[in-house]
């Protein structure tokens, strides 16, 4: 039987973390400049590569369109993808982005994850900060990683929601990275089909609008890469989830 959700707002948390509303330490470093945290992250994702490959591709059936547009892009961009999956979609950047690394901004409440909570950062999530002056090194890490040529994953609906076919309101403020770094953004729409396979589309680039002053170009940029993405939702063909708004919220 379809399973039924019943939601107040968009921003509902459909799927909590242990502790949903962690903080991070006051300490907390988003920037490693150490040969061996290095050597130790690249030691953690190759099996981590492998394992998470084997979950994309045959425990959640992945096909994946249009991969070449990441693969050829040489400069650092920002890849924007729905939010369906609990496990499914940071793991998912890793295989859609093969020719660099992958970081993933990420709410720290995933840090609190039993085992591999702790592992993430070295894994390439990238928590979201809690104050002005956590923003301004989380800023620069993201301004480093652009530049060394590397891809930084957003999910701009925020909130994971399970098999989810529309696209849910964006963080305009997430457009803010590519128009402040003028980095290209792409997409990538995860869609559902029969039998529990998923399909996933690829686009862009899309590239902020150099002619307009900042605030109007964030908001050019979030409504072509929201209106390409919600064009791509036409792909979903089964709906497992149904999403009801609660009545007493319309």
């Amino acid at each position: 039987m379809k399973q039924t959700i019943e939601f107040d707002t968009y921003s509902d948390d459909v799927v909590k973390a242990p502790v949903q509303d962690k903080k991070l330490p006051a300490s907390y470093r988003w920037e490693h400049h150490s040969a061996l945290y290095d050597t130790v992250s690249h030691m953690l994702y190759k099996p981590f590569y492998g394992w998470a490959c084997l979950y994309i591709r045959h425990i959640l059936h992945t096909t994946i369109v249009n991969k070449q547009l990441l693969d050829k892009e040489k400069r650092g961009f920002f890849l924007y993808i729905n939010h369906t999956q609990a496990i499914g979609d940071p793991f998912l950047a890793s295989q859609l982005v093969t020719k660099k690394r992958a970081y993933v901004i990420a709410s720290p409440s995933n840090l609190s994850v039993p085992l591999i909570g702790r592992l993430l950062p070295m894994l390439g999530a990238l928590p979201v900060p809690d104050n002005l002056e956590q923003m301004r090194m989380f800023r620069k890490a993201i301004e480093e990683h652009i530049g060394q040529g590397d891809c930084i994953v957003v999910f701009p609906e925020a909130h994971v929601w399970p098999y989810y076919t529309k696209l849910r309101p964006f963080q305009n403020g997430a457009f803010q990275f590519p128009v402040d770094t003028n980095a290209p953004a792409y997409c990538a729409v995860v869609t559902y089909q029969e039998n529990k396979h998923r399909t996933v589309y690829i686009d862009g680039p899309f590239e902020p609008d150099s002619t307009l002053p900042r605030i109007k170009k964030r908001k050019k940029l979030a409504e072509e890469v929201f209106e390409r993405m919600n064009e791509l939702t036409a792909h979903n063909t089964v709906e497992y989830v149904q999403y009801i708004q609660r009545k007493e919220s319309l």
